[in-house]
């Protein structure tokens, strides 16, 4: 499947850190931290691994070094090698769609304009109607092909994920998944250190006001005590 290609482009004529190679296929690994911007584009987007590939052959994988370093298990050849093969299925559904479902409705979309454009004084307001009422059936066909697209795509992905669980093993899996999210909020939280400062002050404010709120409660419960022994002796 062919992705970020522009992405795979920046790496030409670089040495890789690791070269994963199997059946024809290659994958090059390379740190993001190398390349003027890439890390910056990426890990905004939450993203602390980016893959690309011009012609769904030869992969390119961009990792942020601290990430690789804390999780590099999750992208040996192994588990690599599997999502290649999810990607080849995915672009083996995603042209599928385009051939048997796109490419069919358009064409029904385009007889229907060029039929209303021809035979439109004859059939007058009918003809219009009729190309109407074409345009949104294909209109809800290609919603509805779209979703069942989703589907399988999505089913191929759980399928890719079992097989990684069942490579590691259940608790390993689940190991490296903690490990990953650990990294990536602490990261974070370095990059962010002010957004901490900001919730520490707001935590203390919140608590503060809720002080004054119970203190206030407190006075209010004493003016009523009081009151009420002002009533018992003027009786």
């Amino acid at each position: 499947m062919k992705m970020n290609q522009k992405l795979f482009m920046v790496a030409e004529n670089v040495t890789p850190i690791e070269v994963q190679e199997w059946d024809g296929r290659k994958i090059e690994v390379y740190y993001m931290d190398d390349f003027e911007g890439v890390k910056e584009e990426y890990i905004n987007k939450g993203q602390f691994a980016a893959w690309a590939s011009i012609d769904g052959v030869n992969y390119r994988l961009f990792l942020e070094k601290g990430y690789h370093e804390a999780v590099g298990e999750l992208y040996s050849q192994t588990v690599n090698k599997i999502w290649v093969e999810f990607w080849d299925r995915t672009d083996v559904i995603a042209r599928k769609f385009s051939r048997k479902i796109m490419l069919p409705i358009m064409i029904v979309c385009i007889l229907a304009v060029i039929l209303s454009f021809i035979f439109g004084k004859q059939l007058g307001q009918a003809g219009d109607i009729i190309t109407i009422v074409m345009l949104v059936v294909a209109f809800v066909a290609m919603i509805f092909s779209n979703s069942f697209t989703k589907k399988a795509i999505m089913r191929e992905n759980v399928a890719s994920r079992d097989l990684i669980i069942k490579h590691f093993g259940e608790n390993k899996f689940d190991k490296l998944i903690d490990r990953q999210k650990e990294y990536m909020d602490s990261y974070y939280e370095n990059l962010y250190p002010q957004d901490e400062e900001d919730e520490e002050i707001e935590e203390v404010e919140e608590a503060e006001a809720e002080s004054i709120d119970d203190k206030k409660e407190e006075i209010v419960e004493a003016e009523i005590v009081d009151d009420s022994a002002v009533e018992k002796i003027e009786e």
